[in-house]
């Protein structure tokens, strides 16, 4: 008995004090869908990475100009793809995301 109720007390205490981290990635992860590049975080030569950190599931990217007819860039990334560097964008740009897979876009410097 005596034993238990210290045991108890830090279960409760632990349980009450669990702390959920959010990885830093969150932010720039993308799903399935159309985004403007305002939708990004913006870089101000607008050079960005793009990378697949799904481990399942590949995409499909389709970059489209401002009247939404012609496509200025696509790639496919299979699943925990390496980063792969876009041509640079245009602000009235959108990116188009088709599949399961999650996309991880980051800003690039000039190189």
């Amino acid at each position: 008995m005596k034993k238990l109720i210290p045991f108890l007390l830090t279960l409760i205490c632990l349980s009450f004090n669990t702390i959920i981290v959010t990885p830093a990635l969150v932010g720039n992860v993308f799903k399935e869908g159309i985004y403007q590049l305002s939708d990004l975080n913006s870089s101000p030569n607008n050079l960005y990475t793009i990378q697949n950190v799904s481990s399942n599931d590949g995409v499909y990217i389709a970059i489209f100009d401002n009247k939404n007819t012609i496509t200025t860039q696509s790639v496919k990334l299979g699943p925990n793809s390496l980063k792969y560097k876009l041509l640079p964008l245009n602000p009235t740009d959108r990116i188009m995301i088709v599949g399961d897979g999650d996309v991880y876009i980051s800003p690039r410097t000039a190189e």
